[in-house]
């Protein structure tokens, strides 16, 4: 059965209009998103009383008619629920592109309005839209839709229980200041000051290493060195603490990763390249190889061994080895962080590590917008949130062994729907 969607899409084709061409984010949009204002919902606190109904039918036409108002509220009165149906104004609103007439544009304060002057109450916005927020007035056919009362929304204010809540959206996230100076103090750490030492290093009396680089040490050598294996260890405890937050916060080659993805098209990956466990394949080559061949594989040619190498004149002119780094770093053209996503070991290892890991991050809550906002899945670089979910109203669960902790979508999130929550939590708070 095809979606309604899908069967505007085909209306609007035989009527020769196509969907409005994409508006592409500038970069002052990519780092200070503009605010997305809504009305949060909250099931648990709604009577069902209709107040909102009668409030938003009084301003539209200036009596208490429910059936003119642009929310309405279903009543599950054996099971003695409520929900509230009423405009999300998302940020990709499908009303827009399916409007034959144009009738509905979203405002530079992103309200999702209708020209009444335009509209020739068609419906198909309602059929299109996932939760049929634009409402159909019974009798006269009228496409009612909320406009959030111009910033100022008249249920909100005069709902008894507070279900209904008005959120301008978040204007500028922190995490991601944090990060940066994070990202860089550890590349001019690993690459510049401690040069060429990411592979085994000192700090103090501790001695640090690779945890992919000792197995593959180990295999070669054929000799278990306990102190090589208790400074390997290190990095896998701080797994075991913080999930992947060496990949999203450390590793100098995900900085150079992350700098590339935001200059560089995405033409897409092959599909049959795109599975997540090559990444292991190529953990259990590379310490089978240095097995075979009695030295370490692929420490010749690990992107981030080499980085922290490459520092200095001289270090410029070892060929091969560097040659590596805009190999790999081509690989952004496919996906963002496709080298972490699918084929890195190290990545392999800690992901390994990270089954054990004692937090995790919670998408969902009432206060998820879901479908209307999808922005959480929008910025993860390891693509691990399931647009599709969202889409059909699902909170999706967030493998943590495929998470590298980066947060974005923690810091992104708009409601406060995204959280860092401990593993034995089974809910983000505010359910």
């Amino acid at each position: 059965m095809r979606s309604p969607v899908s069967e505007a899409e085909e209306f609007l084709s035989m009527m020769d209009l196509r969907p409005l061409p994409e508006k592409k984010r500038s970069f002052r949009e990519r780092v200070f998103p503009p605010r997305h204002p809504s009305i949060l919902f909250d099931p648990k606190k709604c009577s069902g009383c209709g107040t909102c109904e009668m409030a938003c039918a009084a301003r539209n036409v200036s009596k208490l008619a429910p059936s003119s108002s642009s929310v309405r509220i279903i009543r599950e009165e054996e099971r003695g629920k409520t929900f509230a149906i009423l405009c999300q104004h998302c940020r990709e609103p499908v009303c827009v592109e399916v409007c034959p007439t144009r009738a509905i544009e979203k405002g530079e304060d992103g309200i999702v309005r209708i020209d009444n002057m335009f509209c020739v109450e068609c419906g198909l916005c309602t059929i299109a839209c996932p939760e049929a927020a634009p409402l159909v007035e019974p009798g006269t056919g009228k496409i009612r839709k909320c406009d959030l009362c111009e910033g100022d929304p008249l249920c909100v204010e005069l709902c008894p229980e507070q279900a209904l809540s008005f959120s301008r959206g978040k204007p500028i996230g922190w995490i991601r200041f944090l990060r940066w100076p994070v990202q860089l103090l550890s590349f001019l750490l690993l690459v510049v000051v401690l040069i060429g030492t990411f592979c085994s290093f000192r700090v103090g009396v501790v001695d640090l290493a690779c945890p992919t680089g000792m197995l593959q040490n180990v295999a070669s050598s054929r000799t278990v060195v306990l102190v090589s294996v208790a400074s390997a260890i290190a990095l896998l405890i701080l797994t075991v603490i913080a999930g992947r937050i060496f990949c999203g916060w450390i590793c100098p080659f995900g900085l150079v990763l992350d700098l590339v993805g935001r200059i560089t098209p995405k033409l897409g990956l092959p599909t049959f390249l795109r599975t997540r466990m090559a990444k292991y394949g190529v953990l259990l080559a590379s310490i089978g190889g240095s097995y075979a061949v009695g030295f370490q594989v692929f420490c010749t040619v690990c992107p981030i061994g080499t980085l922290c190498r490459s520092f200095g004149a001289r270090e410029l002119f070892r060929g091969a080895e560097l040659a590596i780094l805009p190999a790999l770093g081509a690989l952004e053209i496919a996906e963002r962080r496709t080298w972490c996503r699918y084929f890195c070991p190290v990545g392999a290892l800690l992901a390994l590590t990270a089954k054990l890991g004692l937090i995790k991050i919670v998408i969902g809550a009432p206060k998820c917008k879901k479908f209307s906002c999808m922005e959480c899945a929008e910025v993860c670089p390891m693509g691990i949130i399931d647009r599709d979910l969202l889409r059909e109203g699902i909170s999706p669960r967030i493998p943590m062994t495929e998470c590298i902790l980066c947060m974005r979508c923690i810091d992104r999130c708009s409601y406060g729907a995204a959280k860092l929550r401990f593993r034995w939590q089974k809910t983000a708070l505010g359910e």
